[in-house]
Formats: C-alpha cells, sequence, structure tokens
C-alpha cells in the first residue's frame, strides 16, 4: 500500500512539472510576439526614415557647436575653460615685450633727400633749389646742434662728420667679418638685425676706397622719449664714395657685384645718440633710401634642379647630337654623289 501512494506521488510531481513548463513557454512567446509589434523604449539608437534625416538642433547642440568653433578659434579660451570646470585656478600670463632705452625704434622728422643730389650743379635750377632747401632747414638744425651741445660741448660738425664716416666703415668691416660684438657697439639695436638679415651663410667683400666728397652733416633733431629730459639725438649724414661690393653663397658663386667693379655710391646714414647716457656714443642707426633712388642689382640665386628636370634636358641633348648626326651624315652623301 505504501509503495502505490509512493508511486502515485511521484506522477502527480512529474504532470506539476509539465504543466509550469508548458505555461512558461506560452508565456514568453507571448511577450516576444508583443515585443515585435511594439517599439521597444529602451533601445538607445533609433531609426530615422528617408524623410526624417534633418533633425532640428536644441539649443543645447548649438550652445555646443558654438563653443567648440570658439575653441578651434581660440585655444588659450580652450584651456581656461577645462581648467576653471576642473576647479583649477589657471596662472596669471605674462606678455612682455622686449624694451630697450638706450635708442628708438626709427627715425624722428626723417630727411628728404632732393631729387638729383650729386649730379646736379649749383649753378642749374636743381642745384639752386637744392641750397634754397638747406637754407630753410638750417634753423631748426641749429636748434639740434645746440641741444646736444648742452650734453657734449666739444661737438662739432665737421669733427663729426669724418667721426660718423669711421663708424660707418668699422661698422661694414665687421659685418663682413660678422663680429657681433664689435657690431653691437657700432650699431643699434634697430638697425643690427638689419644689417645681417639674409647674410647667414654668405661671404661679403666691401671695401671703401675714396670718398668723392667729403661728409657733412645735412640734419639734426632731438627729441623727448617717455619723459622729459630723457633726450635722444639722431644726426643724419650724407657720404658720396666709391667703394665696391661682392656677395658670394654658401658654394662660393658670385650673387650681387663684383670685387673688381668700382661703383659710386651716395647715401643719406643716420646716427644716434641716448644723450644723458654717460658713457653712450654715436651709433649707426639706419640708412634713408630716397625714392628716386636706382633699383638694386636683382640676387642670382643658386638653386638645384630637380631629377627630372636633368633627365629632360640628357634627353634633349642627345637628340640635338642625333640631328646633328644626321644632318653631316646627309650632306656627306650629297657630296659624293656630286
Amino acid at each position: 500500500m505504501a509503495n502505490i501512494l509512493h508511486r502515485s506521488f511521484v506522477c502527480c510531481n512529474s504532470l506539476v512539472g509539465q504543466l509550469r513548463s508548458q505555461i512558461t513557454h506560452q508565456t514568453l512567446l507571448s511577450t516576444s510576439i508583443v515585443a515585435t509589434n511594439q517599439p521597444c523604449r529602451n533601445k538607445t539608437t533609433q531609426t530615422i526614415h528617408k524623410a526624417r534625416k534633418k533633425a532640428r538642433l536644441t539649443l543645447k547642440d548649438q550652445e555646443r557647436m558654438r563653443k567648440s568653433e570658439e575653441y578651434k578659434n581660440d585655444r588659450r579660451k580652450y584651456i581656461l575653460d577645462t581648467l576653471r570646470n576642473a576647479g583649477i585656478r589657471p596662472g596669471q600670463q605674462y606678455q612682455e615685450r622686449a624694451i630697450t632705452i638706450t635708442c628708438t625704434g626709427d627715425f624722428f622728422e626723417p630727411y628728404i633727400p632732393p631729387e638729383g643730389d650729386g649730379k646736379a650743379s649749383s649753378l642749374t635750377t636743381e642745384g639752386a633749389k637744392q641750397r634754397l632747401e638747406r637754407v630753410k632747414n638750417v634753423g631748426v638744425t641749429q636748434m639740434a646742434q645746440r641741444k646736444i651741445r648742452q650734453f657734449e660741448p666739444e661737438f662739432t660738425t665737421t669733427d663729426f662728420a669724418w667721426k660718423a664716416q669711421q663708424i660707418y666703415v668699422d661698422a661694414h668691416n665687421a659685418l663682413q667679418d660678422f663680429d657681433r660684438h664689435l657690431l653691437h657697439s657700432l650699431v643699434t639695436e634697430k638697425c643690427y638685425p638689419e644689417m645681417i638679415a639674409g647674410f647667414r651663410y654668405k661671404t661679403i667683400r666691401w671695401k671703401m676706397l675714396e670718398s668723392i666728397e667729403k661728409p657733412r652733416i645735412v640734419h639734426m633733431r632731438c627729441t623727448d622719449m617717455i619723459n622729459k629730459g630723457n633726450i635722444y639725438g639722431q644726426v643724419t649724414v650724407r657720404f658720396h664714395t666709391r667703394q665696391t661690393l661682392a656677395i658670394y653663397d654658401r658654394f662660393g658663386r658670385i650673387m650681387v657685384g663684383s670685387e673688381d667693379v668700382l661703383k659710386d655710391v651716395l647715401e643719406y646714414v643716420v646716427f644716434e645718440k641716448h644723450l644723458p647716457h654717460r658713457y653712450g656714443t654715436w651709433r649707426m642707426h639706419g640708412k634713408i633710401v630716397p625714392e628716386w633712388a636706382d633699383h638694386r642689382e636683382p640676387v642670382v640665386r643658386t638653386m638645384v634642379l630637380p631629377e627630372e628636370m636633368e633627365e629632360e634636358e640628357e634627353i634633349e641633348e642627345e637628340e640635338g647630337e642625333v640631328m646633328e648626326q644626321g644632318s653631316s651624315e646627309k650632306g656627306h652623301v650629297e657630296h659624293q654623289t656630286n
């Protein structure tokens, strides 16, 4: 009797398990059907139909795009905003410029050379105009000379003109030797980069042979900078000399000029000094190039031809040689027939 009861209990349990499995299978099928019929709200990606490819941008999207454009143009603003959002205080930015008080950055009231200077005679109309302009300029120049003499009592125009010519010669000799220390003592901080620009890996051969006319001062000016009493003096000296100039590139090929060709050079050179400076000296500040001056000689540059051009030139040379040989053979045959 106990065995019969045990068997019936086991059969009931098996039937209950089968019923449970069938019920769970049916529920899963129903949920899958519902999921396929209805769109899923938990999906992250959403299919966009062809008609809805262009979606409207929200204000947040527009603000994000605007900031990205600003960050592309201004990298510093991007760094500052990133540090600010991270809670880090950005350091102070210093934008310092190199300032020197030993010289000025330009010419004040520059001298305007008269057209035809050095060529027109004093008896002609142009020469008379030049003398008239010189007389008009004498008054302001004399006032500047008095101010210079307050700091240099021994200053005279004739002595300074020859002294300026010596500074001019020494500066150009230091340039061709590329003596930087000597050049800094002879030219101002404005004139130094202008003189050495473009002369790296080049050889300069310069020589001044003689003076066609004696150097003379044509212009003097003084002005205050920063505060009153901080006076800078500028003196423009006219040089009419005979020189030779030759510039070679790093391969030793001539670029400009010649060491054997003499040239007459008319120049207006400005010299400057910081007058209150106890140990200041007169230094070359720059050159005034008039508009009517002759144009410079074109620079002959040395360049490397690409391989393709070299091959084309070789082919052209070979074709030329073949044509010459063909023409010579044709002439020889005609001569034999005759």
